[in-house]
C-alpha cells in the first residue's frame, strides 16, 4: 500500500513548525472620494454714504460786539469762495463739502485775520469772529525851531546899485584895501572890497565865504592853490580855509564879499 505524503506536511515536519496558510490579506475598504467644502459667498458691504454738504455761517464783529458789514470773508481750498458781510455782519456759504478750510477776514480799518476751519458732514457750521481795529497812525510830529544861536536883530532890508555907490565911495588916495559894509542880518554881513594892492590871508573858523567880482582882475589863494580872478566869477571859502586876495593889471579889484555865520554888528 503506497501512502502519498503532501510536501507541504513534509516541510512542516523538517521545519518544527506549522506552515501556515498562505490567505490572501483583505484589500482596504474604499475611502468615499474627498469632497471640498464651496468657497464662502463674497459678504457685500454697503457703500459708504457720500458726506453731506452744509452750511457755513460766519457772523463778524468788532471789539465792542457791534456786527461788521461789507467785510470780505474768503473760503481757501481747491475752489477758493468769496462772499461779503452782510449790514448785520453775516456771510453765508451753501453747500460746503467737509474737509480742512483756511479762512481770510479783511475789512478796511481793521487788522485782517485768518482762520482754520474744519467742515464735517451731518451739522450746519456757525462761527462768530471778532476783528480787531487798525491801530491809529502816530501823529505827525511838529518840527521845532532850532533855537537861535544869536539874539541879534534880523537887520533891515536894503537894495542899492554897486556901480553907484562906487561913485560915490570910491577908493581914494593911496589906500591898499577900502571897504565898506553894504548889508547886515542876523547871520550874515555883506562887504564891497575895493582892492588896489593885495589883502592879507586869513581864515574864518566859525564863518563862511562867498566872493562874487564885480570888475577888475586878481588872484585868489585859496587853501594851497591861486585861482584867477576876473568878472563875474564866484568862489565859496568854507570855514577854516584860508584865503587872500590881490589885484592884477591897473585897474582896482571890485569884489562883493558875504560872511554868513556869526550875527552881524554894525
Amino acid at each position: 500500500m503506497r501512502i502519498i505524503i503532501p510536501l507541504s506536511w513534509l516541510l512542516s515536519a523538517l521545519l518544527g513548525a506549522p506552515l501556515a496558510a498562505q490567505t490572501p490579506k483583505p484589500a482596504p475598504p474604499a475611502q468615499p472620494p474627498t469632497q471640498t467644502a464651496p468657497a464662502p459667498a463674497p459678504v457685500r458691504r454697503r457703500p459708504a454714504a457720500a458726506a453731506t454738504p452744509v452750511t457755513v455761517t460766519i457772523t463778524v464783529f468788532d471789539k465792542t460786539g457791534s456786527p461788521i458789514g461789507d467785510a470780505s470773508v474768503s473760503m481757501l481750498s481747491e475752489q477758493p469762495r468769496e462772499a461779503k458781510t452782510t449790514a448785520g455782519g453775516v456771510a453765508r456759504f451753501l453747500t460746503v463739502k467737509p474737509g480742512d478750510y483756511r479762512l481770510r477776514f479783511d475789512r478796511d480799518g481793521f487788522v485782517s485775520l485768518e482762520r482754520d476751519l474744519i467742515v464735517k458732514g451731518g451739522a450746519p457750521v456757525d462761527l462768530e469772529i471778532t476783528l480787531t481795529p487798525m491801530p491809529a497812525p502816530p501823529a505827525p510830529k511838529t518840527l521845532e525851531a532850532p533855537p537861535s544861536a544869536n539874539s541879534a536883530p534880523p537887520g533891515d532890508a536894503r537894495s542899492l546899485t554897486v556901480v553907484d555907490f562906487i561913485e560915490k565911495n570910491g577908493i581914494r588916495g593911496g589906500d591898499p584895501v577900502k571897504t565898506d559894509q553894504l548889508g547886515c542880518t542876523a547871520s550874515a554881513k555883506t562887504v564891497l572890497l575895493q582892492i588896489r594892492d593885495q589883502v592879507s590871508e586869513q581864515s574864518r573858523a566859525d564863518a563862511d565865504e562867498t566872493i562874487y567880482v564885480i570888475a577888475g582882475e586878481g588872484s585868489l589863494r585859496l587853501g594851497n592853490k591861486d585861482v584867477p580872478l576876473q568878472a563875474s566869477t564866484v568862489a565859496v571859502i568854507p570855514r577854516g580855509t584860508v584865503r587872500g586876495l590881490s589885484r592884477k593889471g591897473k585897474n582896482v579889484l571890485y569884489v562883493l564879499s558875504v560872511v554868513s555865520g556869526p550875527p552881524c554888528t554894525k
